[in-house]
C-alpha cells in the first residue's frame, strides 16, 4: 500500500501514518515537496519510507548527525526529556555524548545485572497469588512497573517503596501529557485546558526535586553500589577536565528514567504476546534456558550463551519497535532516494515500516527469531533494522535495554508460561511509544518443570 502525502497540514499527514499503522497495514509512505505543506511546528513535512528506499537511502537521515538534526519536533518532547541527548544537536550533543559514553560501557553495565534479577524475582514472587487463582494480570502494566523500578535503581540507586510509587506517578503523568501534546493539532489549547494540563507541571516539579535530591546525595557521599548517576558525576570530559553541570546531569537523569522504562516495558509486553501465539518458539526458548542456566537465576555473564533468547528479542523489536517513528530535519537542502528535501523540513523515519518491508525481509509479517542467525543476516542492509537508531545517534542505552530484556525474559520463562486471556484483542497504539492498546491481559501458569523451594 502506498500513501502519497501531497497536501493538507502536517498533523493530518502524521495522523494518517499513525492511523494506518494502528490498523496493521504494512504502509510505505513517501512525500514530494510542496510549498504549502506545513508540519505540526510550522515546517514542511516529508514522510519517507517504503518504496522510495534502497539499500542505503536511509543512511543519511538515520545516522547523518552532521547533515540532519532532531529539529523542531524535539520541542514537543522537551517537557519529558529536557535539554538532554534526546533533544539537543551539534557540538552540545557531541560533548554530552562523550561525557556519557563511559557510563554505558559494556563492562560497567554488567554491574547492573543484579538490580535487574533481584527486582524481577520480587515481581515473580508476587505473581504466585495470581497463578494460584488462575487470575489474569495486565502484562503491560506489570512490565511497566518492573522496568520503571529497575531504571530508577540503576540510575539513582536504592529507593524506598514510597519514593518508587511517587516517582512512578510523576513519570506516568508527564509521559501521558507529553504523548497527548505530541500528536495534538492545537497543543497550546491542551496546555491550558483539562486536568492533565494542571497535573503534569506538578508532577514534573516533583520529579525534578526528587532527581536533584538524589544527585545531591551522591555528591555528598559515595553510594554503596555504583549507579549511572554517580558514574556520570565522576566522569570528566577528557578534553576539558570538566564534567556535566548540575542542570545538565538532572536533564540526562530524567531522560534516562523516561526512555529507560517505557520502551523496554513495551517490547517485553509485545514479547509475551507473541510467545503466547507461537508455542513452538516458546518451547525453543525453554530448551535453551534449561540447557544454559537450568533453574538458577541467570546472570549477565550468561547472555553470550543464550543466542536464541537474543534472536527472539531482536525479532520482537523488529515487529514492534517501541520507538516506531522518529524525526529528523536536514540542515541544508538534501536528497533522499531521488526526492528533494528542503532544509528544515521534517523527515519522519519509521522503523516499524522499514522492518516490515519485503525488499529487506522474507515473509516480513511472520514471527521468526531465526531470521537473525548469522547465515540469514548476511547481506541484509545495515539500515534495514534500526530499533535503537543507527550510527552516532543510536540510543546510548541500547546495551542496557537488551541485557534487561533478555534477563527478564529468561527469569519469567523459568517460572511461568503466560497465556493470553481468550477472546481479548491486542492491537498497537502508536504514541510516543508503540504500546499495546488497552494492555495485554494474561494468566501466569506455573511451569511444571520448576524445582520446588
Amino acid at each position: 500500500m502506498r500513501v502519497l502525502v501531497t497536501g493538507g497540514t502536517g498533523f493530518v499527514g502524521a495522523n494518517i501514518v499513525r492511523a494506518l499503522l494502528a490498523d496493521g497495514y504494512g504502509v510505505r509512505v513517501l512525500a514530494r515537496p510542496t510549498s504549502n505543506r506545513k508540519a505540526l511546528t510550522g515546517c514542511p513535512v516529508e514522510v519517507v519510507a517504503g518504496d522510495v528506499l534502497d539499500r542505503d537511502s536511509l543512511r543519511p537521515a538515520v545516522a547523518g548527525c552532521r547533515l540532519y538534526c532532531k529539529g523542531p519536533p524535539a520541542a514537543r518532547v522537551r517537557p519529558m526529556f529536557g535539554e538532554s541527548l534526546t533533544t539537543i544537536d551539534g557540538e552540545r550533543w557531541q560533548h554530552r555524548r562523550r561525557l556519557m559514553l563511559p557510563a554505558f560501557h559494556p563492562q560497567r553495565l554488567l554491574a547492573l545485572g543484579p538490580i535487574i534479577t533481584e527486582t524481577t524475582a520480587a515481581m515473580l514472587d508476587r505473581w504466585e497469588r495470581f497463578a494460584g487463582r488462575s487470575q489474569p494480570l495486565d502484562v503491560l502494566s506489570e512490565m511497566t512497573d518492573l522496568t520503571r523500578l529497575i531504571i530508577v535503581r540503576a540510575v539513582l540507586g536504592d529507593v524506598t517503596p514510597e519514593e518508587a510509587r511517587a516517582v512512578g506517578r510523576a513519570l506516568d503523568s508527564v509521559f501521558e501529557r507529553t504523548d497527548e501534546r505530541l500528536w495534538s493539532a492545537l497543543p497550546w489549547v491542551r496546555h491550558f485546558l483539562g486536568p492533565r494540563s494542571r497535573q503534569s507541571p506538578r508532577a514534573l516539579r516533583a520529579l525534578d526535586a526528587f532527581v536533584r535530591g538524589k544527585i545531591d546525595d551522591s555528591r555528598r557521599r559515595s553510594p554503596a553500589a555504583p549507579n549511572l548517576a554517580s558514574t556520570l558525576l565522576d566522569t570528566p570530559d577528557p578534553g576539558t577536565g570538566h564534567g556535566m553541570s548540575h542542570a545538565e546531569l538532572c536533564n540526562e537523569v530524567k531522560a534516562l528514567l523516561f526512555a529507560g522504562h517505557t520502551t523496554t516495558a513495551s517490547a517485553l509486553a509485545w514479547g509475551w504476546y507473541l510467545l503466547s501465539l507461537h508455542p513452538w518458539v516458546e518451547r525453543r526458548l525453554q530448551q535453551e534456558i534449561r540447557a544454559v542456566v537450568g533453574q538458577r537465576p541467570p546472570a549477565a555473564e550468561d547472555l553470550p550463551a543464550l543466542g536464541y533468547t537474543r534472536m527472539l528479542v531482536e525479532e520482537v523489536l523488529r515487529l514492534y519497535p517501541p520507538t516506531w517513528l522518529t524525526a529528523r530535519a536536514p540542515l541544508a537542502d538534501a536528497e533522499l532516494a531521488g526526492y528533494r528535501i528542503p532544509a528544515n523540513a521534517i523527515v519522519l523515519l519509521s522503523p516499524y515500516v522499514t522492518h516490515r518491508h519485503p525488499a529487506f525481509w522474507e515473509e516480513p509479517e511472520k514471527f521468526d527469531p531465526e531470521r537473525f542467525t548469522v547465515e540469514r543476516s548476511a547481506g541484509r542492509p545495515r539500515f534495514a533494522y534500526f530499533p535503537f537508531g543507527r550510527g552516532p545517534r543510536a540510543c546510548i542505552g541500547s546495551g542496557l535495554a537488551l541485557m534487561e530484556m533478555q534477563l527478564v525474559l529468561v527469569m519469567v520463562a523459568q517460572r511461568y508460561r503466560l497465556t493470553l486471556v481468550p477472546g481479548c484483542r491486542v492491537e498497537p497504539d502508536p504514541g510516543i511509544v508503540l504500546r499495546p492498546r488497552h494492555g495485554v491481559p494474561m494468566i501466569p501458569v506455573p511451569n511444571h518443570g520448576r524445582e520446588s523451594g
